[in-house]
């Protein structure tokens, strides 16, 4: 096998204040090329580990730093891999191959195995490890050899797409011609296919905002002033419209459309304003009906107290209900005539609209059981390499998802209740006064903030974004830091990264500074 040279060196994994490594071992016989080191150091590559070299015991010490980044084997052992991330990988690894020479670097020297490339976990940016040594094989079977390994056996790869990505790539694994600049080709290619190329995104949305410009140009002039110059070139000189296919099919078109559509549509976006169009009766004619009603209702009180009706000889009820019947069918008469629908008229006017109210906020007090000084700081505070200020630093210090801060707690809720199983393990702590228990119920959980690696979501900004795993077999449970900044601990004691450390009932589990009691049931 190509990747044969790599049993001798040894691979362990350390941890300390400052982070966790990964450390390559070789005989101090080897030819280190410092000027390697040098150039690396001067010259960082983000898709390249940084190095630090150390001698001890006769041998090379390469220390690479694997703080907050994940190993691309433990990725793939608990995800699914698409299509687009597959490509992305080993676009990042074919990139840095081919680069190297601009570092003076040589491409045979990185490190292709899954346990020894890492990504950061929210990005999915690849990290190689370089081996500044002289290494005598051929880069094309290493890669070769790598790629078909992790389609076949590694990676568990979703196919849903129905391109064939994953056979093109083999037919060229196959082949007797693979190189590295044929498989990159292959990928650039692969990427153009995949969803919406950018070329096609982009030419419709020019032509979506030069085509109301061309008929309005003197209010729309801030949003696009370069094409204005090209309206009068359309339709002058029609042999140039192949430069532009645009303006002569769409110019016409819009043209009345441009006024109408231009004119509500700020209002309504840009400002609290909008038109509102209401019916209303003419003025004029509600005034004359009003007129004529008042006319109605003061000739019936007259003609009733001028006893001009006591001469027909009927009782004064029966001559008032009669004036009253007469008065309401002048009234009907007269407006059924005004409320014709020939006196409506339309009249458009403008409002301004306030602004939604906002949604208040409980102020109502809250009362919380704290935990004293002495509980909230973890027992990780007494170790040599914790030093003690730094939990005492800006306790409301923002932290977005990205960073880890070092070793303070910084809780942004409530810690939900989990429950308790009387079949599972789970851990036992206590968050800002408010029992929490985990219960572990995977043969692989892991614990860390970001929500779609994790298994329990921490709270804590001090917990990296996958901070450590706990795995369950054969009824025995360990737990292993996965490269986290601020360390994992058991009974005080810092576990060195990616290695598993056996976890028995009652042990104390602390990650960072969020301590945990582990219970068997």
């Amino acid at each position: 096998m190509v990747n044969d040279y790599l049993k001798k060196f040894e691979f362990n994994y350390e941890s300390s204040a400052t982070g966790s490594f990964l450390v390559v071992s070789t005989d101090a016989g080897e030819n280190v090329l410092l000027y390697q080191v040098e150039m690396l150091a001067n010259n960082p590559n983000r898709n390249i580990l940084p190095l630090d070299i150390r001698q001890k015991d006769s041998k090379h010490n390469f220390y690479y730093n694997i703080t907050s980044k994940l190993a691309l084997s433990q990725y793939l052992r608990r995800n699914k891999l698409k299509r687009d991330d597959f490509i992305n990988i080993f676009k990042d690894i074919l990139k840095t191959i081919l680069s190297s020479k601009d570092y003076l670097l040589s491409d045979r020297s990185y490190i292709l195995n899954e346990d020894y490339i890492y990504i950061v976990p929210n990005t999915m940016e690849v990290s190689l490890a370089y081996l500044p040594l002289n290494i005598d094989i051929n880069v094309n079977d290493q890669l070769k050899n790598f790629t078909m390994n992790f389609i076949m056996f590694s990676a568990n790869i979703d196919e849903t797409n129905n391109d064939n990505f994953l056979q093109r790539i083999l037919n060229l694994l196959k082949s007797d011609t693979f190189s590295i600049l044929e498989f990159s080709k292959l990928l650039n290619d692969l990427k153009l296919e995949t969803g919406i190329p950018k070329p096609e995104v982009q030419k419709p949305v020019i032509q979506e905002h030069n085509v109301p410009v061309q008929p309005a140009p003197a209010p729309a002039a801030p949003k696009a002033s370069a094409p204005r110059p090209n309206i009068p070139k359309a339709p002058v000189s029609k042999p140039d419209v192949p430069k532009s296919g645009i303006p002569k099919p769409n110019v016409p078109r819009p043209a009345p459309q441009g006024p109408v559509s231009a004119a509500p549509a700020k209002p309504a976006v840009n400002t609290a304003e909008k038109t509102v169009v209401r019916i209303k009766y003419k003025t004029g004619v509600l005034i004359a009906g009003a007129i004529l009603q008042a006319v109605i209702i003061i000739g019936s009180i007259a003609l009733l107290a001028s006893g001009a009706m006591d001469s027909l000889g009927n009782e004064p009820i029966v001559n008032m209900l009669g004036i009253g019947i007469l008065a309401g069918a002048l009234s009907y008469a007269v407006w059924k005539t005004v409320l014709n629908e020939k006196n409506k008229v339309e009249t458009v006017s403008t409002v301004r609209e306030r602004p939604a109210a906002k949604p208040q906020i409980n102020m109502e007090k809250r009362n919380f059981t704290t935990v004293s000084n002495n509980q909230s700081i973890p027992p990780i505070n007494k170790a040599p390499s914790q030093p003690e200020s730094n939990f005492n630093n800006a306790a409301s210090t923002p932290n977005s998802l990205n960073e880890t801060t070092v070793i303070f707690p910084s809780p942004l809720e409530e810690t939900v209740y989990l429950g308790t199983s009387n079949s599972y393990p789970y851990l036992q702590g206590t968050m800002n006064g408010v029992m929490e228990q985990i219960i572990i119920n995977k043969p692989s959980f892991v614990i860390g903030r970001l929500k779609s690696q994790v298994d329990y979501i921490s709270q804590n900004n001090a917990v990296g974004k996958v901070h450590a795993e706990i795995i369950s077999r054969d009824g025995r449970y360990f737990v292993k830091d996965l490269n986290s900044r601020n360390g994992t601990f058991v009974n005080g004691i810092r576990l060195a990264a990616n290695t598993e450390h056996e976890i028995k009932n009652n042990d104390k589990i602390t990650f960072a500074n969020s301590e945990y009691t582990f219970i068997i049931p």
